[in-house]
């Protein structure tokens, strides 16, 4: 028979960003827990609010499954001694095993005959299983933060009941001195006192008549309606906020909309900064007309409903007022100023104690934004450098040094002000673009020119804080190193820009050189080393998210880094041929090669480019002969593709597919280490002639004979 569990953990009202991760993990304890204690279940949900955390599990066995464990004991020569009897061995493994000694078994194992208990569990009822769990579960949610408030345990916030039902049987444990029981709480003021909930089943409903949503889906649903029904009252509609709607579902409740409005002079503000004055802290939805211009109007979401309505929208236009008011003060004195004024003021912030100012920073910026012009697009220079120069004017602005909501404007804030002292349109665009992407779901720059900029930025970031001893570990990422190694790959890949970029951070960290900034003592050569790993694990990670297997990726990021979109495009030729069997075969011969020459003498092995004789005589076979001619053609075929800017690298590795038979051959007709050195040298040339040949693509030896395989 299968029942359903409910637990309602009841607290104070909880952080937003707190809930959703701790639902998640409540439902992975639940549902692990549940499997691990052998107890089938259809179907477990979390839901929750402020003011509680929930698990609804349905169709949850009545009792555990059967379970029959085999124990093996010890050997039969120890566990009975010469008369046949059992000894203490013996009875002691069958008393822990919880059988007579007389059931044990016998088994036949390679190391010789062992005793073997088969210990059968009939199962327990359900019910008396949970009175461990739950409370097992509860314990084992992590928060951000946590407190403690009677010495019992520790919350995210003080525990204030606890709501614990098997169908319409509560489950008795305790918890944080609080023993579990079938009361909960409604709304904190449409519905304070307690009320009982009489069965699983019945708790959405039973909350709903007391003012409560429980599901997240449906609060925020409920959001969305109301904001847009407001903002269509005005004839305007909300501006889409998905990530303020989820915020906002996970303070209340039970929402309801209030219409709020504010004086038409603060709409001669950017819409960026009013839009920011109505979000932040205070958390309104802004809403705009037809035409897409903001229109003088907000709704605020409260937590709950009836009286106090027009007192509350005037508290939020004050609020709201002063927050605009603040925002037109700094607007006109940033623009009295004027950008030039606070590019200079940036060399009185520090941007890091061993890189100098944000000054400092802005010039390498310009010469490296200017230096990635030439290479992408030449005709962009002049945009870029003035985008540049410009790019972190806003820093010293008052509206981002307040230290208010409007910080968060940064790159934003300063395209305004380029527009509104006149800047051409690309520079403006440049500056507003060149802060993305700031996360993984963020969009690349738009324009060639925000591109550039955006990782001119990243770039500095990155060498500099590598030259600053700044250490990226698993957990640790100081000035977001991480994230702009990853931004500078995806605005690469994504636009289809081929750029070295690890030879542009030996150009950069010249360019740290020739101001003075050294890299920390005796590290040049380690941090050189640290970016080389750094960026290489940058780049498999974008390879791992477009489905290249790890041993193609380590195979082609042992060749030319530097490029992400033709290590890309290196990658996905190899598999999109390495699967057949003519690449099978020839991988075989190409690491039969490759383990010769790692174990021959270095002395032996002929440099790369060591000009051999080309007369077929010159060779001690006909099979040395052709493959050094094969491979000499293959050579200068993959060189020919590879000054293409863009090389077809299927085309090239069936160039050197190509090479199977001949490299078949050799190993067939020749000895590689005879014993006369002059023809062992010779030989081995023409193995490195064939090596170098595969290397300009990627280190084949990485790659497995065969799907499975290690590789050697």
């Amino acid at each position: 028979m299968a029942r359903s569990l409910l637990l309602e953990i009841g607290c104070e009202e909880l952080p937003a960003g707190f809930i959703p991760p701790a639902l998640e993990q409540l439902r992975s304890l639940a549902r692990e827990g549940l499997l691990g204690a052998r107890i089938g279940t259809a179907e477990v949900q979390a839901m929750g609010t402020p003011r509680r955390l929930t698990l609804l599990a349905e169709g949850v066995a009545d009792r555990q499954e059967e379970e029959t464990r085999e124990l093996t004991g010890p050997a039969v020569r120890v566990a009975f001694d010469a008369d046949g009897s059992p000894t203490n061995a013996a009875r002691g493994f069958a008393k822990s095993a919880g059988i007579p000694v007389e059931s044990l078994e016998r088994i036949t194992t390679p190391k010789g005959e062992y005793l073997l208990a088969r210990v059968h569990d009939a199962g327990k009822p359900t019910r008396d299983i949970l009175p461990s769990l739950l409370p097992a579960w509860i314990g084992a949610i992590q928060f951000p933060k946590t407190m403690h408030w009677n010495g019992s345990g520790r919350f995210a916030r003080p525990v204030r009941w606890l709501l614990a039902l098997w169908d319409g049987e509560v489950v008795p444990f305790e918890s944080f001195a609080i023993q579990s029981g079938k009361r909960s709480r409604g709304h904190r003021t449409l519905s304070p006192g307690w009320f009982e909930v009489k069965s699983a089943d019945r708790y959405t409903g039973t909350l709903r008549e007391n003012y409560v949503l429980p599901v997240m889906a449906e609060r925020r649903e409920r959001v969305v309606t109301l904001v847009n029904e407001a903002a269509a009252s005005k004839g305007g509609k909300a501006l889409a906020d998905p990530e303020l709607v989820e915020e906002v579902a996970n303070l209340i409740e039970w929402p309801d909309a209030i219409l709020g409005h504010f004086d038409e002079r603060y709409l001669e503000l950017p819409a960026p900064i009013v839009i920011t004055a109505m979000r932040a802290h205070q958390r309104y939805f802004a809403i705009e007309g037809d035409r897409g211009t903001l229109l003088p109007h907000f709704v605020a979401i409260r937590n709950g409903q009836g009286e106090g309505k027009d007192s509350i929208r005037r508290g939020n236009e004050a609020v709201l007022r002063a927050r605009l008011e603040d925002a037109r003060f700094y607007w006109e004195n940033d623009r009295k100023a004027g950008l030039e004024r606070k590019v200079q003021e940036l060399k009185q912030i520090v941007w890091h104690e061993k890189l100098g100012s944000v000054y400092d920073r802005t010039q390498r910026i310009v010469q490296l934004a200017e230096e990635l012009a030439r290479q992408l697009a030449p005709k962009t220079r002049d945009v870029v450098s003035r985008a540049a120069y410009l790019s972190k004017a806003d820093l010293a602005s008052e509206m981002i040094r307040s230290g208010k909501e409007f910080a968060g404007l940064e790159g934003i804030a300063g395209a305004e002000y380029a527009a509104a002292q006149g800047e051409p349109a690309a520079v403006v665009g440049a500056i507003r673009e060149h802060i993305l992407p700031r996360s993984p779901s963020d969009p690349i720059p738009h324009s060639i020119e925000g591109a550039i900029l955006s990782l001119a930025d990243r770039l500095d970031v990155i060498v500099g804080g590598f030259r600053a001893g700044l250490t990226v570990t698993g957990s640790q990422d100081p000035y977001g190193l991480r994230r702009a190694g990853n931004g500078i790959v995806r605005i690469l890949t994504e636009k289809g820009l081929r750029l070295d970029v690890s030879a542009l951070a030996s150009w950069l960290g010249a360019l740290y050189d020739r101001a003075g900034i050294a890299a920390r003592s005796g590290a040049e050569r380690s941090g050189e080393t640290e970016f080389a790993e750094f960026w290489s694990q940058r780049v498999a990670s974008a390879l791992e998210e477009k489905g290249i297997p790890y041993d193609t990726a380590a195979a082609v990021l042992a060749v030319r880094p530097g490029d992400p979109l033709d290590v890309l495009a290196r990658a996905r030729a190899i598999e999109a041929i390495r699967r057949t069997e003519d690449f099978e075969g020839l991988m075989i011969g190409y690491r039969r090669a490759a383990n010769i020459l790692k174990s021959a003498p270095a002395g032996e092995v002929a440099a790369s480019g060591q000009p051999l004789a080309e007369r077929p005589e010159a060779f001690g076979d006909k099979a040395e002969a052709d493959l050094h001619l094969e491979t000499k053609m293959a050579r200068q075929a993959v060189e020919t593709y590879l000054q293409s800017p863009e090389p077809d690298y299927q085309a090239l590795l069936r160039h050197l597919l190509a090479l199977k038979p001949s490299i078949d051959r050799f190993f067939e007709a020749v000895m590689v280490m005879a014993e006369d050195p002059t023809a062992r040298k010779r030989r081995l040339a023409i193995l490195e002639e064939v090596r170098q040949t595969f290397i300009r693509i990627a280190d084949f030896s990485a790659l497995p004979s065969a799907p499975g395989q290690k590789s050697v």
